[in-house]
């Protein structure tokens, strides 16, 4: 329950719908009860949940072939293994960063990552209001997902840099 709110972040990132990581956070709730007995005291429970929650998400997205995804399988695993890997950099260190990426970003795709994480609005209403198409609206997201990721990245090389 500690990690909860990291690990339904981390799963929200991944599916990007608020009610599906919902979902898909009750699964890996119960594959991490059942599986419990695996996991080694002294180790690091968040990085052992979101790699479980990584291979969840991986089927879900194939049991919801049908719908458009805002990542590629690609895009959704470099995302998965970057966050599992920033599990050991402080929350503040990451937050900071975070903004930092998000205030390089154009006002339009910060507008856009607001009206779909702040203010939770479905991608079709917001593609519907643009005069877009959901597709479209995927795209751009995943676009600006990829540009926040090679950003973060950037920053953690550095951050480890000025710590050598």
């Amino acid at each position: 329950m500690a990690e909860r709110r990291r690990i339904l972040g981390f799963i929200q990132v991944l599916v990007q719908d608020r009610a599906a990581a919902e979902d898909v956070l009750q699964d890996v709730s119960a594959v991490l009860w059942t599986k419990f007995d695996q996991f080694e005291i002294g180790t690091d429970f968040a990085a052992w949940a979101m790699c479980v929650a990584r291979l969840t998400v991986l089927n879900w997205r194939r049991k919801q072939a049908r719908l458009p995804l805002a990542l590629g399988d690609e895009t959704l695993l470099l995302l998965a293994d970057e966050a599992v890997a920033a599990l050991s950099v402080p929350d503040d260190e990451r937050r900071e960063a975070l903004q930092e990426c998000l205030s390089r970003l154009p006002e339009t795709q910060r507008q856009l990552l607001r009206a779909h994480y702040e203010r939770g609005e479905d991608v079709a209403d917001i593609a519907q209001e643009a005069q877009r198409t959901a597709r479209s609206i995927y795209l751009r997201l995943e676009k600006i997902h990829a540009a926040l990721l090679d950003c973060m990245t950037h920053k953690r090389w550095l951050n480890a840099g000025a710590n050598l």
